[in-house]
């Protein structure tokens, strides 16, 4: 009964604690993440990748796209924007995994959604890094759920698809989407400026 109740107690300071530090996971996932592909060659490929680097992370920390991208398909269609599926991308060797729409949605959708499932990924990240050691699990199990939650929070980074279907819903929408832009990050600082970003 005191396990449930530690569990349930995690969940919700962890629920608390993902809101908080989402801005600075995704900051400093991206900054990562644009500095390995910084490491690649500029001009023909010489190879069959132009990043050893970037790639080689990429195939460690696949499991985390995997799961961001489930959590980020499964937010949007809640958000009702119409999926037509998932496509990769493939520079530097990157499985740039991105959710194609049949129409862009309105920019105040897309970026609520963005939100929302970056925040899930990031609680599921930290769901897995804590949650074992309060279940008192095994090491083999404590290290598998490390693991997973370090290839989830290092892949909750901007992703180039996200850019994309922002400048597509931009494009769909000029003027309200422009302004719907700025109106959500204006709430987000707000916002942040009240809850703070802890760590």
């Amino acid at each position: 009964m005191q396990t449930q109740a530690d569990v349930l107690a995690l969940l919700a300071t962890n629920l608390v604690f993902s809101v908080k530090i989402a801005p600075l996971v995704v900051v400093v996932a991206t900054l990562v993440r644009s500095a390995l592909l910084l490491t690649g060659r500029k001009r023909a490929f010489v190879s069959w990748t132009r990043n050893t680097i970037l790639s080689f992370a990429t195939i460690i920390f696949l499991p985390g796209m995997l799961v961001n991208t489930a959590v980020r398909y499964g937010v949007c269609s809640l958000f009702g924007i119409d999926l037509e599926g998932i496509g990769g991308g493939s520079t530097y060797a990157e499985l740039n995994l991105f959710l194609k729409v049949d129409r862009p949605p309105k920019v105040a959708v897309l970026v609520s959604a963005l939100y929302v499932s970056t925040v899930a990924s990031v609680f599921i990240g930290f769901t897995l890094l804590f949650l074992p050691v309060v279940l008192l699990l095994g090491s083999p199990i404590v290290i598998l759920c490390w693991y997973m939650a370090l290839c989830v929070l290092f892949n909750s980074s901007l992703r180039g698809g996200d850019v994309q279907l922002l400048g597509a819903a931009l494009q769909k929408h000029p003027g309200r989407g422009m302004a719907e832009l700025l109106i959500a990050l204006a709430v987000l600082i707000v916002f942040y400026a009240f809850v703070g970003v802890g760590l």
